[in-house]
């Protein structure tokens, strides 16, 4: 009985390396996707050659294409695809070039679905799993995260019209929300702001103490985050299940807050968050 085969993007570090390490012991063909070639070779070293590790800018369509192709000539069916790739651009609004939040979208959304178009022929042939990674904040906005929850919210807009379009293909589309983990994306995004502010030149002005408060809060959250590994166990759970759930926020405590900014009326929900970040 062959291995079943899985593709996840965005495996240079964080989930997605955790993910292709993890689902290759236990036995899956796992394709994960890199930008670098260091990249490359780290996981190919720490994989033992376990894991297909591909190089693609999901940004750009032509490495897209060719992505598809070396999957559709390593094996006619694709049992799952994880969509993990994804940055964050963390400022406040009035401060935000239009281009920014353009390479936001580009990534978190659009190149999502060039993938899954990519691969879609081999999914279909597997009647395989679609697994999109979402966030807390495709369900619960504030501030200075904007453009995030701007593109995950979309995301989350895109697999629900995916679930049901490909519901008669036997394909299942589900979503993964995670809360705050221990992994660099917020360090490294907020590094990335701060860097592209200065490069501008921006005044912050009466932004700054909600920028500050936001990273002290990020980081806090960060540091007493949910183990990376649950994110891994739960897209193996997922792939296991024959009938998987439609979204898993995790950990609980994410389904916990999604529930209250769903019940709390939008007045009462500003006072507690602005409260929050003294502002």
């Amino acid at each position: 009985m062959s291995a079943k085969t899985l593709l996840i993007t965005g495996c240079s570090s964080g989930f997605g390396r955790l993910t292709a390490l993890h689902m290759a012991r236990k036995g899956w063909r796992v394709f994960a996707t890199v930008r670098q070639e260091s990249d490359r070779q780290s996981l190919l070293a720490e994989s033992a050659g376990k894991v297909d590790v591909l190089p693609c800018d999901i940004v750009d369509e032509a490495q897209v294409a060719a992505l598809g192709r070396a999957v559709a000539a390593a094996t006619p069916t694709l049992d799952a695809l994880v969509n993990n790739a994804g940055t964050a651009m963390p400022s406040p609004l009035e401060l935000l070039p239009p281009a920014d939040l353009r390479a936001q979208l580009d990534l978190n959304v659009v190149a999502q679905l060039a993938v899954t178009q990519a691969v879609l022929p081999l999914l279909k042939a597997a009647e395989g799993t679609i697994i999109n990674v979402s966030s807390i904040s495709g369900k619960v906005t504030s501030p200075i995260t904007g453009p995030y929850s701007a593109s995950k919210f979309a995301l989350e807009a895109l697999s629900d019209a995916l679930r049901l379009e490909l519901a008669p293909f036997g394909v299942r589309v589900v979503i993964i929300e995670p809360g705050s983990s221990p992994t660099a994306i917020w360090e490294t995004s907020i590094r990335g702001a701060r860097a592209r502010i200065a490069e501008r030149q921006v005044d912050t002005g009466p932004y700054s103490p909600l920028i500050e408060s936001v990273e002290k809060i990020a980081r806090r959250r960060g540091a007493n985050g949910f183990p990376p590994q649950l994110f891994a166990d739960t897209v193996e759970r997922i792939l296991n299940s024959r009938h998987p759930r439609i979204r898993y926020p995790i950990p609980r405590r994410a389904a916990l807050l999604i529930t209250v900014r769903k019940l709390l009326p939008d007045w009462l929900w500003d006072r507690i968050v602005r409260a929050n970040l003294k502002w």
